[in-house]
Protein backbone atom coordinates (compact mmCIF):
# COMPACT_ATOMS: atom_id res chain seq x y z
CA UNK A 1 0.00 0.00 0.00
CA UNK A 2 1.29 3.47 -0.85
CA UNK A 3 2.28 5.77 1.97
CA UNK A 4 1.42 9.43 1.66
CA UNK A 5 3.19 12.34 3.36
CA UNK A 6 1.32 15.52 4.21
CA UNK A 7 1.40 18.62 6.37
CA UNK A 8 -2.06 19.72 5.24
CA UNK A 9 -4.10 20.34 8.39
CA UNK A 10 -7.42 19.66 6.69
CA UNK A 11 -6.23 16.34 5.31
CA UNK A 12 -4.92 15.26 8.74
CA UNK A 13 -8.14 16.29 10.49
CA UNK A 14 -10.18 14.44 7.84
CA UNK A 15 -8.04 11.30 8.30
CA UNK A 16 -8.46 11.51 12.08
CA UNK A 17 -12.22 11.95 11.85
CA UNK A 18 -12.58 9.08 9.39
CA UNK A 19 -10.69 6.78 11.80
CA UNK A 20 -12.26 8.20 14.99
CA UNK A 21 -8.93 9.53 16.22
CA UNK A 22 -8.14 12.66 18.22
CA UNK A 23 -4.90 14.43 19.13
CA UNK A 24 -3.07 13.64 22.37
CA UNK A 25 0.20 14.90 23.81
CA UNK A 26 2.60 13.73 26.47
CA UNK A 27 1.85 15.30 29.86
CA UNK A 28 5.58 15.92 30.31
CA UNK A 29 6.26 17.35 26.81
CA UNK A 30 3.37 18.83 24.85
CA UNK A 31 5.44 18.71 21.66
CA UNK A 32 5.24 14.89 21.66
CA UNK A 33 1.94 14.38 19.88
CA UNK A 34 0.06 11.60 18.17
CA UNK A 35 -3.44 10.62 17.10
CA UNK A 36 -5.18 8.09 19.30
CA UNK A 37 -8.36 6.15 19.82
CA UNK A 38 -10.10 6.70 23.16
CA UNK A 39 -8.96 3.31 24.45
CA UNK A 40 -5.33 3.88 23.36
CA UNK A 41 -4.64 6.98 25.48
CA UNK A 42 -2.11 6.23 28.21
CA UNK A 43 -2.05 7.81 31.69
CA UNK A 44 1.02 9.79 30.58
CA UNK A 45 -1.00 11.48 27.81
CA UNK A 46 -3.68 14.12 27.72
CA UNK A 47 -6.19 14.96 24.99
CA UNK A 48 -5.33 18.27 23.28
CA UNK A 49 -6.89 20.48 20.66
CA UNK A 50 -5.78 20.77 17.07
CA UNK A 51 -3.82 24.00 17.67
CA UNK A 52 -1.53 22.20 20.16
CA UNK A 53 -1.18 19.23 17.82
CA UNK A 54 -0.26 21.37 14.82
CA UNK A 55 2.04 23.64 16.87
CA UNK A 56 4.25 20.56 17.33
CA UNK A 57 4.23 20.05 13.54
CA UNK A 58 5.51 23.58 13.03
CA UNK A 59 8.01 23.61 15.91
CA UNK A 60 9.43 20.13 15.24
CA UNK A 61 9.09 20.23 11.42
CA UNK A 62 6.90 17.11 11.40
CA UNK A 63 4.99 15.48 8.57
CA UNK A 64 2.06 13.08 8.79
CA UNK A 65 2.70 9.76 7.07
CA UNK A 66 -0.33 7.62 6.38
CA UNK A 67 -1.82 4.78 4.45
CA UNK A 68 -5.51 4.16 4.08
CA UNK A 69 -5.85 2.52 7.52
CA UNK A 70 -3.05 3.97 9.66
CA UNK A 71 -0.87 7.01 10.08
CA UNK A 72 1.61 8.77 12.33
CA UNK A 73 3.51 12.01 12.76
CA UNK A 74 7.26 11.83 12.25
CA UNK A 75 10.17 14.06 11.36
CA UNK A 76 10.94 14.68 7.73
CA UNK A 77 14.18 12.69 8.12
CA UNK A 78 12.26 9.70 9.51
CA UNK A 79 9.73 9.99 6.70
CA UNK A 80 12.52 9.99 4.11
CA UNK A 81 13.89 6.74 5.57
CA UNK A 82 10.43 5.16 5.53
CA UNK A 83 9.87 6.23 1.92
CA UNK A 84 13.29 4.97 0.85
CA UNK A 85 12.67 1.59 2.51
CA UNK A 86 9.30 1.28 0.77
CA UNK A 87 10.65 2.22 -2.66
CA UNK A 88 12.37 -1.11 -3.49
CA UNK A 89 9.29 -3.14 -2.51
CA UNK A 90 7.07 -0.85 -4.58
CA UNK A 91 9.37 -1.30 -7.55
CA UNK A 92 9.30 -5.09 -7.14
CA UNK A 93 5.49 -5.11 -7.04
CA UNK A 94 5.15 -3.14 -10.25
Amino acid sequence: MTRKLTTDHGEIIHFAGHHRLFPVASRSDMSLVRLALREDVTPQEVRVGWPVYFRAFIDRDLVFVHEEASGQAMTRAEAAVVQAAAAPSAANGA
